[in-house]
Formats: C-alpha cells, sequence, structure tokens
C-alpha cells in the first residue's frame, strides 16, 4: 500500500530542537515489545496504593477480541525435560487511522485497517530467549475459510497479500494464516495501530537509534541525519513506516528500520530504572493499554501482567530477529501482484522448521531445555489382532477440508479394510471419534484409530448397523512422515540481536 501524507503540523514536528544536553527532545513509539511493558512496570503497579482501582482503569482501556478465527491450530511445540513448551505471541502492527484526526491521509481507515506488520515472538521453552519473526506484509499466501465472533464469513483464498487478512476477518484471521504459514500454535495476539506507536514512544521519553546514513523520505516525511537520534513520538511514527528511502524501498527493507527501533526500545523498557521507577512505568503501561487490542485470553491487566513476568528473564542479547527469504513477484501473471513478494523455499520452510524445533538459530546456548518429552514416553500398544478384510468401515468429515473422508477412506482402503466415505456427517465435531456398534468391533476399531494417528480415547462404543465408524473433527491431523528438522540456518537468511548497538544501514 502506497504511503500517506501526515499534517503540516505533523511534519513541522520533524525536526526536533536539541535540548541543553545535546540530546532531542522525546515523543516516540512501537509495535511488538508491549509484552515487557508489563513485565516489572506490573509488578510495580500492583504494589503501590490505589492499584485496585488503577488496574480497573487500565482494564476498561483494554479491547479484545476471540482467539482464533475458526479454524484448528496446529499442534503446540514439543515439551522439553521439565515439561515446558514454547508460546507464540503474535504482534500485529495496523494502518489504522483511529484516533489521528485525518493527519495522515486515507481517513476513512478508522476501522481495523490491515495488517502491515506481522511479527511472532517464539518464546523458548526455558523463557529466557525469543526468536522475532517478521511476515513480510506483501508476501503471496494462501489465506484460510475465516469466520468472525459475529459469524461474518470469509472464504479461504489463495495467493493474497498476507496484509488482506485482517479485513477478512479480523485479528484472529490473521492468526489463522500465520498459523497455516508457519506451522506455529499462535498462544495469543495484540493488534497496535499508528496511534499507538506514537503515543508509547513519548511514554518512554523517546527511543534512541543510529543510522549510518541520514534518511529524508517524502513518503514517510521522516529527515534525520546520520548517527545518534532519540525519535520523537511523531518520528517514531515515521521512522518505522519508512521504506522508500532505505534498501529496496519495500516492506522487506523497511523491517531494518522497524527492528532498529524495537531493539532499541526493548533495551530502554529492560534498562535500570526505567520501569521499576513508578513516575517512568505508570505513563508506559497507561499508553500501553489504551493502544492495546488483545486476544481475550489475555484480555485484563492481571493477564497481561502474569504474561509478562513470564517474559521477565528475558534479555535484548537472547532477542533475534529474522525474516524469511523473499522474492519479488515481477512475473506474476496478475497484474495487480507483480509489485509483491513470495516465501522462497526451501529457506523459508527450514527456517520456520528451525524455529519450531526450539533450536537456536545462530549457535550458542540451546533454550529448548533439550529435545525429550516431559515424561519417558511409554511404548505404545501393539495394535490388535484383526483381519482388516473383515471390517467396513465408514468415514464422516466433519470439517471444512474437501475430499477429507474419501482420501482417509483410501488410506484405510490401503491397508485392507472395506472403507468408504459416507454423508451426513454431523456439523462443527471438534474431537474426531471411531464408534463401534458391537462389542466384538472393539479390537477393530482400535486398530483403526492407531492407523489413523488418533488417540485410545476417540474409541467409544455407540452408533447402529454394522460398521464402524470414523468421524474426523477439526482436531484430526492427516498422518504423514515427519519433514527433517535443519541443523543449521538457511544460508539465506540473517539473523541480527535486539543487544546490537551499531549504525543501522539505510542503502
Amino acid at each position: 500500500m502506497p504511503d500517506h501524507q501526515p499534517n503540516p503540523a505533523g511534519r513541522a514536528a520533524t525536526r526536533q530542537a536539541a535540548r541543553p544536553d545535546g540530546r532531542r527532545s522525546p515523543k516516540s513509539r512501537p509495535r511488538w515489545v508491549v509484552p515487557v511493558l508489563f513485565t516489572t512496570g506490573g509488578l510495580v503497579l500492583a504494589s503501590c496504593g490505589g492499584a485496585f482501582l488503577y488496574l480497573r482503569h487500565l482494564d476498561s482501556n483494554i479491547q479484545s477480541d476471540r482467539l482464533g478465527a475458526g479454524n484448528a491450530p496446529p499442534p503446540p511445540g514439543q515439551a522439553d525435560g521439565k515439561g515446558r513448551v514454547a508460546m507464540n505471541i503474535l504482534v500485529i502492527g495496523t494502518d489504522s487511522r483511529k484516533g489521528l484526526g485525518g493527519g495522515y491521509g486515507d481517513r476513512q481507515n478508522v476501522g481495523l485497517g490491515n495488517n502491515d506488520v506481522n511479527i511472532v515472538l517464539h518464546v523458548y521453552p526455558d523463557k529466557r530467549a525469543a526468536v522475532a519473526l517478521d511476515l513480510p506484509r506483501d508476501s503471496l499466501i494462501d489465506i484460510p475459510k475465516c469466520t468472525t465472533k459475529d459469524g461474518k464469513i470469509s472464504q479461504a483464498i489463495k495467493h493474497r497479500p498476507l496484509n488482506e487478512a485482517m479485513g477478512r476477518g479480523g485479528p484472529g484471521c490473521v492468526q489463522d494464516t500465520v498459523q497455516a504459514l508457519t506451522g506455529l500454535k499462535i498462544d495469543s495476539w495484540m493488534v497496535v495501530n499508528f496511534q499507538g506507536v506514537k503515543d508509547l514512544t513519548d511514554a518512554v521519553d523517546g527511543v534512541d537509534v543510529n543510522l549510518c546514513t541520514p534518511v529524508n523520505d517524502s513518503g514517510s516525511h521522516l529527515d534525520i541525519p546520520a548517527g545518534p537520534v532519540t525519535l520523537t513520538g511523531e518520528q517514531g511514527l515515521q521512522f518505522v513506516r519508512t521504506r522508500h528511502e532505505v534498501q529496496d524501498g519495500t516492506a522487506i527493507g523497511r523491517f531494518s528500520m522497524q527492528r532498529a527501533y524495537l531493539s532499541s526500545l526493548l533495551r530502554k523498557l529492560t534498562a535500570k530504572g526505567t520501569l521499576l521507577d513508578p513516575t517512568k512505568a505508570f505513563p508506559v503501561i497507561e499508553a500501553a493499554t489504551r493502544s492495546l487490542t488483545v486476544s481475550e485470553n489475555i484480555a485484563g491487566t492481571t493477564k497481561l501482567v502474569s504474561l509478562a513476568t513470564d517474559l521477565k528473564d528475558i534479555k535484548p542479547s537472547e532477542v533475534q530477529f529474522v525474516q524469511p527469504p523473499t522474492a519479488f513477484t515481477h512475473d506474476d501473471p496478475n497484474p495487480e501482484l507483480q509489485e509483491k513478494n513470495k516465501l522462497v523455499s526451501p529457506g523459508s520452510g527450514e527456517l520456520f522448521a528451525l524455529i519450531r524445533s526450539d533450536k537456536p538459530l545462530t549457535g550458542g546456548e540451546d533454550h529448548s531445555g533439550g529435545t525429550q518429552p516431559a515424561t519417558p514416553t511409554a511404548t505404545p500398544p501393539p495394535p490388535p489382532v484383526v483381519d482388516p478384510a473383515t471390517v467396513g468401515v465408514t468415514v464422516l468429515n466433519s470439517t471444512a477440508q474437501k475430499g477429507l473422508a474419501t482420501s482417509t477412506a483410501e488410506t484405510l482402503a490401503k491397508v485392507g479394510y472395506r472403507a468408504e466415505a459416507g454423508t451426513g456427517a454431523p456439523k462443527n465435531v471438534v474431537t474426531s471419534t471411531v464408534r463401534y456398534p458391537r462389542a466384538d468391533q472393539k479390537d477393530a476399531a482400535r486398530a483403526i484409530a492407531q492407523a489413523l494417528g488418533l488417540p485410545e480415547t476417540a474409541v467409544a462404543a455407540g452408533g447402529t448397523g454394522s460398521a464402524v465408524v470414523v468421524t474426523l473433527g477439526t482436531d484430526y491431523r492427516v498422518a504423514t512422515a515427519p519433514a527433517p528438522v535443519p541443523t543449521a540456518l538457511p544460508s539465506d537468511v540473517t539473523v541480527h540481536q535486539a543487544s546490537e548497538t551499531g549504525c543501522t544501514k539505510v542503502k
């Protein structure tokens, strides 16, 4: 999407008056480190007088929506030796102009907007390190069917820009799209708009950045020199939006600016004194809650404080920023999509697999806690002795995936069962079942469940007729051989640490 012009007042604010100490006066904000704001700040808040009333006030600031848009999520990551699993938080930055008074063009864009920033914060099982995975907004991907909480349905669509997901079903649709793309189960999401970026920067008294060369971008109106600069709130928004004068001029290159901004913000928030001082912490928390829309499972200050407590031991040196390899789609048959990009294989898939496996991207300490399951895995019981040729099976598909009953029946037929797809499947089934109408069919039902990768709990007595009935719910996953986990980062992927303080390359 094109960048839009700020109002004249915003333009005038892009050059800051120098303070007596030589620093620039502050006024700015960002898009994904909001969880960190509550880490120590929330603990300070809980210990202060009048906390109860203030917490109620903060709760009233926060908006929420449901988790997901009707699609079954991928399975969670592997538990480590202590039973811990990784956590994935999706941070969505929208281009909504809500609250800006028409100062940035596109005056009608005051609703949800587009999901122009999509960053998955993958927190390792030991909660001491994280990867911030950026998914470029113009990536051409498949968006699944999405259903909003009020029942509005957008059918699945293929080969469309990622930033269309928000408009097709809100943040939950962005979540389901990202899950389908990466295989990472999203545990919660947060949305921050333009105004939130401005407000949060002001609350931390400015964000320090350091560019190798000056930037004067007529699109975003960012005009700053090379070298250390403290961004104001207005400049902070300009900084994260700037792309025309950065690297390739696209949203892919813009990530270098967003990474620099977010890294600096994270360093400031985790520095001693920033959130331990109530006079500094309260404005930050106030601004953050006022700017947030979150998934319903973390709605409320108490839940956000709990989430932040989980993240309190993550240091900037243990946060890695990464982006999958991409290529431009100049040859796309659709002229509308010729200035977009696609994720390059196998590099992008290998990167996602490496993150899912909780392995370090660039060596160093392994924060996965090992790959052993939390408790010793029991040896599965041997399949019951059953002659498949004597067993009739009817497969019902209660999911939105077309042809699943037929393909599953074919899978069973290949191992000898007299299986066929049935009709009249019940709707909205979540948990798959294997039901047997006669007591002497129990072993057959158990064998069928094992053949399909379903747990023993899926087997139950019941039904009519003579066939074992398999009902496939949204939890069903087609059994496939697991792909090998990459042992190293793909060569076309670059990793940056949030602790880096050298100048950011613009060109």
